[in-house]
């Protein structure tokens, strides 16, 4: 049922989270799956969470000023 949220891709974890959040909404799982469910959806939440920290991260990096030295730039 649960599924590992480690090595798999944003776009696959994020369809997941989608699949769960629409269950839950339904309202249509006994207590147990719906906890089941809330779990594996935190865990793919946080999952997604540090991806996007690690992209955002990645995206620093490379943005450069205009004399083309590396410089970290603040995406907020």
């Amino acid at each position: 049922m649960a599924k590992k949220s480690k090595n798999i891709s944003f776009e696959a974890a994020f369809h997941r989270l989608d699949e769960i959040v629409t269950a839950l909404e339904q309202g249509s799982e006994s207590l147990e799956d719906s906890l089941q469910l809330f779990e594996e959806g935190l865990k793919l939440a946080e999952s997604l969470k540090g991806k996007l920290k690690d992209a955002e991260s990645r995206i620093q990096e490379l943005v450069s000023s205009a004399d083309e030295e590396p410089k970290l730039k603040d995406l907020k």
